[in-house]
């Protein structure tokens, strides 16, 4: 098991089975709301009993919106005065306009394709010492286990203070950021801590604080066993989460292969027979190509809609695969397989978030973006080489740049605007 670094560890997500009938949510609240806290305090809400905005559910997507290491610092034993911070009074605002917007939507759910953090947390290149020495390969991973504790915490803080339920897929982010492949000792030691930050993804995100599972639909035995689940966000709607990053000796392949790949199937089988309404995959990486991108590498999973989990998609009735990674929106379509990409850096003005409302066999999609005002000053610092803007704010009050609408029996009525078919 990963040592912890931040007392009381925030689990946002929810304890079911892949069987039908509802599932409580789990929540974490915390006892304090600065950023710098590490205490954590537990409290468990009450299922809502009533359909939200009209809705008979209702959830909210948001891959990619931070992709930051923020986080108040001046806490940690090891920071000094007169060190760096990796936090701004403007990026904190910026946070709290962007998620107290997605609770003013009252969703039951927030979906996370990945992404959550920046983690390059493999060199401390300015000698801070913030989260440790990092002069020797052991101090290295005690290093990275500290700060990735640390901001995963942080970030888990800043939904359980708004009581939102948090179902998380891990992205490249948070197993280091792409490339991973490569000879140099750096490239050796990061692709040898990519089992350690899965591990500290899911003690954040798919484990009770004893350490035992939280899903009890997953992988298991699998080397995906803590980062792929299943789980129904109400009777008539599973929610399925894979995890599209197979370790090799020499790298990573984005693909959905093995154990992962027969758990899914035997998920999607039973869904099936048990007629369930609305199946919704989520990923970090898209499949069908091509979509549109914003500062971002493009990862994209191997074989596209001709790949075997694509096909199982379209064999057993998927309605939507969601996902992130590339932080701007496209609607595609293939097989009978509606896939949503989207999501926005919110440290670039881009932030993004799309809501779902369910009534009956009918879904609509809206995908809400942000005006910000652009800002003058010093990147953010965080571990590793890589600066990224803290100094952008963005301004109340989002608007609607795509809708869509679906139907459980696999008709898409209307797309607008990024919802609209994308020709390329």
């Amino acid at each position: 098991m990963v040592a912890l670094s931040v007392a009381g560890a925030l689990v946002l997500a929810t304890l079911a089975a892949c069987t039908p009938g509802p599932a409580a949510p789990v929540a974490l609240t915390t006892a304090s709301s600065t950023l710098s806290s590490a205490q954590a305090s537990t409290r468990i809400p009450a299922p809502e009993p009533h359909p939200r905005a009209g809705a008979d559910y209702t959830f909210v997507a948001a891959p990619d919106f931070l992709n930051q290491d923020v986080g108040d610092v001046t806490s940690r034993p090891g920071w000094d005065p007169g060190e760096p911070n990796s936090w701004t009074q403007r990026l904190q605002t910026s946070i709290d306009v962007f998620l107290d917007e997605i609770k003013a939507q009252r969703p039951s759910s927030v979906l996370v394709t990945g992404d959550l953090v920046e983690g390059h947390w493999f060199s401390d290149i300015d000698h801070t010492g913030i989260f440790g020495p990092s002069r020797t390969p052991a101090q290295k991973s005690h290093m990275l286990r500290n700060a990735g504790n640390f901001y995963e915490d942080v970030w888990a803080q800043r939904f359980a203070d708004r009581d939102l339920v948090v179902h998380a897929a891990v992205g490249d982010h948070d197993i280091g950021d792409n490339p991973w492949s490569g000879s140099s000792s750096k490239m050796r030691f990061k692709r040898s801590q990519i089992p350690a930050m899965k591990r500290i993804f899911a003690h954040h995100f798919t484990d009770r604080p004893s350490g035992a599972h939280r899903y009890r639909s997953r992988p298991r035995g699998t080397p995906w066993e803590g980062t792929a689940y299943s789980v129904h966000l109400s009777p008539d709607i599973l929610l399925v989460t894979l995890d599209v990053f197979h370790q090799t000796p020499d790298g990573i392949r984005v693909e959905v292969v093995g154990g992962q790949l027969r758990w899914l199937e035997h998920v999607l089988r039973a869904a099936k027979e048990q007629g369930t309404k609305w199946i919704i995959v989520q990923g970090h990486t898209p499949i069908a190509e091509p979509v549109r991108t914003r500062s971002s590498s493009g990862l994209e999973l191997e074989h596209g809609t001709r790949s075997e989990v694509w096909q199982l998609f379209a064999k057993y009735g998927v309605d939507m695969y969601l996902c992130g990674e590339v932080h701007d929106t496209t609607f595609r379509r293939a097989g009978g397989v509606t896939q949503v990409s989207t999501g926005g850096l919110l440290y670039k003005g881009e932030a993004t978030y799309m809501t779902g409302r369910v009534y009956g066999r009918r879904m609509a999609l809206d995908v809400r973006e942000f005006d910000y005002t652009r800002g003058r000053g010093p990147q953010l610092w965080q571990l590793g080489a890589y600066r990224t803007k803290g100094v952008n704010e963005l301004h109340p009050g989002s608007h609607s740049v795509g809708t869509l609408t679906l139907t459980s029996d696999g008709r898409v009525l209307r797309g607008t605007g990024k919802l609209a078919p994308y020709h390329r």
